[in-house]
């Protein structure tokens, strides 16, 4: 066997194997750290979709659309202050429920409004904690963030004047503020079924796609 055999037989071999396991085991590694740093990533996706959409998109969206469908008001008449009509000892009171396309109006008893004024009062203060609760973890645009905070506004000024009740004396209006729940209401939607949808994708197509 001359010295050309042997070099490329037994000595190149030699030199070329762990060289080839060494950049395998590099190729290897770099796939491995690549794979664990997007399944890291696709949790900490996971984990922040469900979060917000547990704790805010949704309690937040059925709570406004339960304001929205309940909505009434008791009408005024007179554009800042309430004056009632009724100088007798009637127990029955007009309210008018409104959804957004017509409104109409209804004559109900004293107390039925009295239940209608603690479950809706309720329901907006359920609201409020949720905001106050998730807000620090969502990210926001501007109109939303807007919204969020005229919305804040307004469920602290109809707490002060007794908005939806009979003993309402003040238009709200008066204050600066209105009702700002149907435009929320569509821009919370919108955020949630953006969120919605990309929870899903990631979990349909999972990590490594």
């Amino acid at each position: 066997m001359d010295i050309s055999e042997i070099w490329t037989t037994i000595i190149i071999p030699l030199l070329i194997g762990p060289i080839f396991i060494y950049l395998k085991s590099l190729y290897d590694n770099n796939v491995q750290n690549i794979r664990e740093h997007n399944l890291l990533l696709y949790n900490t996706k996971i984990e922040y979709l469900k979060k917000i959409l547990n704790n805010f998109y949704w309690p937040f969206y059925l709570k406004l659309l339960c304001l929205d469908q309940l909505n009434y008001n008791i009408p005024i008449q007179n554009q800042y202050e309430y004056i009632s009509d009724d100088e007798d000892e009637s127990d029955n009171i007009t309210i008018n429920i409104t959804d957004h396309t017509k409104s109409k109006s209804i004559i109900l008893d004293v107390d039925t409004i009295h239940l209608m004024e603690t479950n809706i009062n309720e329901l907006f203060k359920e609201t409020i904690t949720i905001i106050e609760n998730n807000i620090y973890n969502i990210r926001l645009s501007k109109s939303l963030n807007k919204n969020i905070v005229e919305f804040i506004k307004f469920c602290k000024i109809r707490q002060i004047i007794h908005d939806g009740s009979i003993t309402k004396k003040y238009n709200i209006e008066y204050f600066g503020t209105k009702d700002n729940t149907p435009k929320l209401l569509k821009l919370i939607e919108f955020e949630l079924n953006k969120y919605q949808i990309e929870f899903n994708n990631l979990l349909e197509n999972g990590p490594f796609n």
